[in-house]
């Protein structure tokens, strides 16, 4: 019997895309030689196409993405593709956009998270973004985690966090 694997992370991650869903990854991370879709959530901006404006009722909406069961525990089919090194203790969320993501998106990556974490038994302080692995070179999800951080224990508001999210990218622009 292989050995299971406990979740010890949450990796918060952008799709770097204006537009995607889970099949649009899936075929793009097949592409890259890996099995299929590495994140094991997908949160939708309303873009699933790139020839699609703006669908409401898809902004938000939580896609499943690299299978996960309802043990806390990994087994070899359930680790995702998404933090090099970090993958078999970590489970990756990916919200659809570059550098911004709507207020149902985030509201949605908050429920997700805490959901999550209740279920893994882990701490805010074990949600991270990509880009703030030691082992990574990534601007990944383009968000200041501290500030993701204080919205989830619920002492930011969505619009103090959005207007976070554009100074942060506004600076690193410029940088």
């Amino acid at each position: 019997m292989a050995t299971k694997l406990k979740v010890k992370k949450i990796f918060i991650h952008c799709s770097a895309s204006a537009y995607g869903d889970v099949l649009v990854f899936d075929e793009w991370h097949k592409k890259r030689g890996w099995s299929g879709v590495g994140y094991h959530y997908i949160i939708l901006n309303g873009r699933p196409f790139p020839d699609v404006k703006y669908f409401p009722f898809l902004d938000g909406q939580i896609q499943p993405g690299r299978h996960f069961d309802d043990d806390p525990t990994f087994s070899p089919d359930e680790i995702g593709a998404h933090v090099a090194g970090r993958n078999g203790e970590s489970i990756g969320i990916c919200l659809v956009g570059v550098d911004v993501f709507t207020a149902a998106q985030l509201n949605r990556a908050k429920f997700l998270v805490w959901s999550l974490l209740d279920f893994l038994e882990l701490t805010v302080e074990d949600v991270f973004g990509h880009y703030e692995d030691p082992n990574t070179n990534k601007t990944c999800p383009n968000i200041e985690m501290g500030d993701f951080r204080t919205y989830l224990r619920g002492n930011m508001t969505i619009d103090e966090l959005i207007a976070s999210i554009a100074d942060y990218n506004k600076g690193s622009k410029n940088a």
